[in-house]
Parts: structure tokens; C-alpha cells; sequence
């Protein structure tokens, strides 16, 4: 899974068959971002993506734990599609 950087942010879309499918792997990022400190901005569209941004507001840049949680969220993805 490939992110991009776009107004020096990383991002990525991500679809799925169902909400629930989409529902439950945002709670399982949540979860992560939750025992990290570290939260995802999320936009669900079309009822059944959902575009990801991570970014270190404190920072004002894109950090090593951004690059992380995108691994994260990118295997995630994988293991579950």
C-alpha cells in the first residue's frame, strides 16, 4: 500500500465491501492510535471508503510515527482484504 504526500501530509484511500467492514477497521486503527497518542484525521465517502491523513500537528510535519501508523494501518488493510 502505497501513501502519497499531498499538502505535506501523508494519505491514502482505502474501500470496502461493507460499512461494517469499514466501520471495523477504523475502531481497530482507533485502537492502535488510541494506545500510541497518535490519531488519524479520516473522510468516509461513497458509503464504503474512507481516505486516511496522518500528520504531527505538534510538529507541524509528517514524523517517524506518522510513517509507522501508516505501515500499520497498511498491513492492516492488507491482512483483512
Amino acid at each position: 500500500m502505497e501513501w502519497i504526500t499531498k499538502d505535506g501530509k501523508l494519505l491514502n484511500t482505502f474501500e470496502f465491501e461493507s460499512q461494517t467492514a469499514l466501520a471495523q477497521f477504523i475502531l481497530t486503527i482507533a485502537q492502535k492510535a488510541d494506545a500510541i497518542d497518535h490519531h488519524p484525521d479520516y473522510k468516509i465517502f461513497k458509503a464504503f471508503s474512507v481516505e486516511i491523513t496522518l500528520f504531527t500537528y505538534s510538529k507541524k510535519a509528517i514524523t517517524q510515527l506518522d510513517h509507522e501508523l501508516a505501515d500499520y494501518i497498511s498491513a492492516l488493510y492488507l491482512n483483512n482484504n
